[in-house]
């Protein structure tokens, strides 16, 4: 992020200074094309979360407040920092060991697994970070920057986490051309002058894992002075949760040969789990079962009358079919009559309900199903404001690589990112202006009118406080204990 209220620059060349050193803060961004994903643009190969400019500073226009109450949004219409809680974010990503120049600074989060890992802890290593992972550096001005021969250096925390080049020429962000933003849309005022350089260094951890949250800090150097400008957290990834995954095709209708008539499958299930969404929280989703679960052939065998029901509701014009009421209606026919079933760990040959606690089992449930006029893609159930262990995908999303991910990622306890209330370790946000996966695709213009985040299709970031979150499931073995 920014640093405003710069100090004063260094004195002009002929005067006497404490340092030669010129003034400026380094900081870590994640490409918007991949070098190791031939030019690519990001679809959540690695964890990346830094604190940025609209999250804390006036950048965005925001017309209704749909966080207070999304039923009556209230009117705002002004520029206005994302996060509604802006001051306590800073405070959750402010560091406690780098200060540049005296000022405040919130060092962007890295998320990959170890690879090449041997002994006790292989089995938390993985090839997918292997060949590393390239980053941006931006470089902020406090004092405008010469070709003084001054040098970037790079300094790993722990042996195995490795960056490549371990130091660059100051002259390099020179042979690109001087950039500028505001951090006040209003009053267009402060603004930083900065350079990017793209996939400047590739960062891999190789050999060994972290056992803790370890750093990359950064140093500028000239001559003998040599000055810390900047700082990347890197996440501990010594502990590789593991999600038990059961998806259930949800079969509501055969055709005139009695064949089931299935929901769309998505392209690659395990692909978008573990190389796109949850691999950024070192979160390893296992796919136990792919089971089919036929309600028609159901009804006719059994002549269950919550079948019947079910399906003649269904059969309505779907506008006014509610999504939750037919999730509540599928967990509990399952239940009755599931074949992966929870086992009841304290009584042998018992079965426990897929939301009921005590089982490391999460379901996800494709159907056909179409929800008022389709705009509804899918629902996780809740309970007492706490998420459970199932979730449903509806209609033609059940092959849509940014739904999935949102649903079952509530059922691992992450809300909305426009969600009041949420806990102590959330941040709300306004609705639809972001590219994190429980944000939505839209948010009200100003005729109050459905209008598409500048994301939309795009939205597959989760934060460094939703990694955390994440990995505190119950449902996860390996989990992290709250």
């Amino acid at each position: 992020m920014a640093v405003c209220n710069f100090p004063q620059t260094s004195p002009p060349i002929g005067q006497a200074s404490t340092s030669c050193l010129r003034k400026f803060t380094i900081h870590f961004r994640r490409p918007d094309k991949l070098k190791q994903k031939q030019n690519a643009p990001y679809k959540g190969e690695y964890g990346f979360d830094w604190l940025r400019d609209e999250y804390i500073y006036p950048i965005e226009m925001v017309y209704f407040d749909e966080v207070i109450n999304s039923q009556n949004p209230v009117p705002i219409n002004t520029y206005i920092e994302l996060c509604k809680e802006h001051k306590k974010l800073k405070n959750a990503y402010l560091s406690d060991s780098c200060k540049p120049h005296g000022q405040d600074y919130y060092p962007a989060w890295l998320s990959i697994f170890a690879c090449n890992v041997q002994g006790k802890n292989s089995n938390a290593g993985s090839q997918i970070h292997q060949a590393g992972v390239y980053l941006d550096l931006q470089l902020d001005e406090i004092d405008e920057i010469i070709s003084d021969g001054t040098e970037i250096i790079f300094k790993p925390s722990k042996p195995c986490l490795k960056i490549t080049p371990d130091k660059i020429s100051i002259s390099e962000f020179l042979l690109n051309s001087k950039k500028k933003r505001t951090l006040d849309s209003k009053n267009n005022q402060p603004q930083i002058y900065y350079y990017l350089l793209e996939n400047a260094v590739k960062i891999v951890c190789q050999g060994d894992t972290l056992k803790q949250h370890e750093k990359i800090r950064v140093f500028a150097k000239l001559g003998s002075d040599e000055y810390e400008v900047g700082q990347l957290n890197v996440y501990k990834n010594d502990k590789i949760c593991k999600a038990n995954l059961f998806v259930i095709n949800v079969i509501t209708e055969h055709d005139y040969n009695n064949n089931k008539i299935m929901p769309p499958s998505p392209p690659s299930l395990k692909y978008i789990l573990n190389n796109q969404s949850f691999n950024q929280a070192l979160i390893n989703v296992e796919i136990k079962v792919i089971e089919d679960f036929d309600l028609y052939a159901l009804k006719v065998k059994t002549q269950d009358q919550d079948i019947i029901n079910l399906l003649n509701y269904i059969a309505q014009p779907y506008a006014n079919l509610y999504p939750e009421l037919i999730l509540n209606e599928l967990n509990k026919l399952y239940d009755r009559y599931g074949k992966n079933r929870p086992k009841d760990p304290t009584k042998p040959n018992q079965f426990l309900g897929i939301n009921d606690h005590g089982h490391k089992n999460t379901y996800l449930l494709l159907t056909g199903i179409k929800i008022r006029n389709g705009d509804s893609r899918g629902y996780s159930t809740i309970s007492n404001f706490a998420f459970k262990h199932s979730c449903v995908i509806y209609h033609h999303f059940t092959n849509d690589d940014i739904t999935i991910p949102h649903e079952i990622a509530h059922t691992f306890s992450l809300p909305h990112t426009f969600e009041r209330f949420a806990g102590p370790e959330f941040y709300p946000f306004h609705k639809g202006y972001t590219d994190n996966y429980m944000d939505y695709p839209n948010y009200l213009d100003k005729a109050k009118h459905d209008a598409a985040n500048k994301y939309q299709n795009k939205t597959y970031s989760f934060c460094k406080w939703q990694w955390d979150e994440m990995r505190k499931d119950e449902s996860l073995e390996n989990n992290e204990k709250k």
